[in-house]
């Protein structure tokens, strides 16, 4: 029996058929989940991803209506926005071998169909003040049939390499397969090679957005509970549990194992990233909106095993969702955050500008082409 209950860890070869709804991966989506809709399928041969069959509706209120935000905040709590990374979403950092600094988000151009919804990379080399233009990641040895990465994670290794865990599910559809962990490994930070196998994964439950660290020589992966779900057609059988996320971890970042699951106090979600200085981890982790013309922000917890968490009540309020952060050279931190609805834009019209939470708004199942 596996802590908390029944479940599957899976690494290797996955060896059961599951569902989602899309309703599901509707409830991340509020607090600034990415959703691969829009992605496609890797086409036989090849590594790259096909276009969307039809043009995605714009116009219709998404995530593409969002920006990421980069901030800079100091050990005195000051906050200083560095950058707009525009149409934009769901951003990881980290930092390569060379001192750079990486972004990964999820990408959404006005005028480009092909790179719609899918993994771009930013690069600084001045600490975050200045970025390269996004280029989307290239992969190969995807399996035929897999969705292209989103929701993405970037862990630097070791021996100089980047690895990328992602969100990705098997089938054409949200309803042919649960959302489960994968990973793939990366010289550069732009060419990608796929790592066989689910990293990690929960009999009957989505596992979406993860979060994922190496401390002292044990990788920690944090995703958050979206709750359990139904068929196709059934009703949702178990909410979110609030302030409750997954915790697992590997040896190699490969074969994971679950661990007891992590609370956090308060309405808060373990949706973001999490970072480690060798001595103690810490969540950098998405806010519940406090009501209307409240904002909710990032919150920050620390660790020194990954198993209990202590909230951190000085970290600076970061406006946004699902962070990513890295620690600068000057001691203060780079945080990217999924901001607000843009003014004008249909999210903010929906919603309201002065009172909109912050993240993309809910999709319906209609909102994009589905490939078939």
């Amino acid at each position: 029996m596996k802590p908390n209950g029944a479940c599957r860890v899976q690494s290797g070869v996955d060896r059961t058929r599951r569902f989602v709804p899309v309703g599901l991966v509707v409830i991340g989506l509020a607090a600034g989940l990415g959703t691969g809709l829009c992605a496609q399928p890797r086409p036989p041969g090849g590594g790259a991803s096909l276009a969307a069959p039809g043009r995605p509706n714009r116009q219709r209120p998404g995530p593409w209506d969002n920006d990421g935000l980069v901030f800079r905040v100091t050990a005195d709590a000051r906050i200083e926005k560095l950058a707009v990374f525009g149409r934009a979403g769901v951003p990881t950092a980290a930092r390569l071998p060379d001192g750079r600094l990486c972004v990964a988000h999820q990408h959404f151009p006005e005028d480009n169909d092909a790179d719609f919804d899918k993994v771009a990379v930013r690069f600084s080399s001045d600490e975050g003040r200045t970025w390269t233009a996004p280029v989307v990641i290239r992969l190969r040895g995807l399996p035929e049939g897999m969705r292209f990465p989103f929701d993405p994670t970037l862990v630097p290794l070791p021996d100089g390499r980047m690895r990328l865990y992602f969100t990705s599910l098997k089938g054409r559809r949200f309803d042919e397969d649960r959302p489960a962990i994968y990973s793939a490994v990366s010289g550069n930070g732009v060419e990608f090679t796929f790592e066989a196998g689910v990293r990690f994964g929960i009999e009957g439950r989505p596992v979406i957005d993860c979060a994922v660290a190496l401390h002292r020589g044990v990788f920690h992966l944090f995703a958050p509970d979206n709750g359990a779900g139904a068929p196709p057609g059934g009703p949702v059988d178990e909410r979110p549990r609030v302030g409750v996320g997954y915790h697992a971890t590997s040896e190699d970042g490969l074969a994971f194992a679950r661990q007891p699951d992590v609370q956090i106090a308060g309405r808060r979600r373990w949706l973001g990233n999490v970072q480690s200085d060798g001595a103690e981890m810490r969540f950098f982790g998405t806010g519940e909106p406090g009501g209307p013309g409240s904002p909710g922000g990032v919150w920050v917890g620390t660790s020194p095993d990954g198993g209990t968490w202590t909230l951190q009540t000085k970290f600076a309020p970061v406006p946004g969702a699902d962070p990513g952060a890295v620690k600068l050279k000057d001691g203060s931190w780079l945080v990217v955050v999924t901001g607000p609805p843009r003014p004008g834009t249909p999210s903010a019209q929906r919603r309201g500008a002065l009172t909109a939470p912050v993240g993309p708004p809910p999709r319906e199942p209609g909102d994009f082409p589905v490939p078939r």
